[in-house]
């Protein structure tokens, strides 16, 4: 199934709340998505959950609003702030020579503290909310197109088609870092996981509204 997340619940919030409405045990989902984020979550159910790492492999799309002159912990507007500056001088060109030279194509690329990535068994925000941050190691990543569709500083807006494994918050957190102003994520939508687009997905409502009759 094809799930539109709403903002301002977790990918397996979602999950259970379908979960329920079906009346099975096994419901998973493809790519998790931060609580703040919007967009496409494909949920697989039943025999269909062996097929996991097959869609989590598969390229994503995603339409990305990063703020400049802000920096958090975790490198969106969810986090403590701990630095704010004025941004006056950023030209569009030189956003645009940035992303072309430094952010497209293969390159290596940290994980931010506040992520699902676990180490010794214990995932790595759970660690950072302790104040016990980690610095992960750098990770090939790759960025198929790269494309600034909205220049209103000083925010904008990007649509970025990438491989499995990419965090748009390093992206936005490496942008700020590299302009030498700070930047965070400010908004994230999901559009796409290989060939399945948000489109053709359902709002949670919706769906939930769909699956009784699923279970007759």
């Amino acid at each position: 199934m094809l799930l539109d997340k709403p903002a301002g619940i977790t990918s397996f919030s979602a999950v259970y709340k379908i979960r329920r409405a079906l009346g099975v045990k096994k419901v998973g989902h493809a790519g998790t998505l931060d609580p703040a984020a919007t967009g496409l979550l494909i949920v697989l159910t039943g025999a269909a959950t062996r097929r996991q790492s097959q869609f989590m492999g598969l390229d994503k799309e995603y339409l990305a609003t990063v703020l400049l002159g802000v920096e958090t912990d975790t490198w969106d507007l969810d986090g403590e702030i701990c630095e704010e500056r004025t941004v006056t001088d950023i030209e569009q060109d030189i956003v645009k020579q940035l992303l072309i030279r430094r952010f497209y194509g293969r390159f290596d690329q940290i994980p931010p503290a506040f992520s699902a990535i676990k180490k010794q068994g214990v995932p790595s925000y759970r660690r950072a909310r302790r104040g016990d941050f980690i610095i992960h190691e750098p990770r090939s990543v790759m960025v198929n197109s790269l494309e600034l569709v909205e220049w209103a500083p000083p925010e904008f807006t990007l649509k970025i088609g990438c491989s499995s494994g990419f965090y748009v918050r390093s992206l936005a957190h490496d942008i700020g870092s590299e302009l030498g102003c700070g930047g965070v994520l400010k908004r994230l939508c999901r559009t796409g996981i290989g060939e399945h687009r948000v489109e053709a997905a359902f709002a949670l409502d919706e769906l939930l509204g769909k699956l009784p009759a699923c279970r007759k």
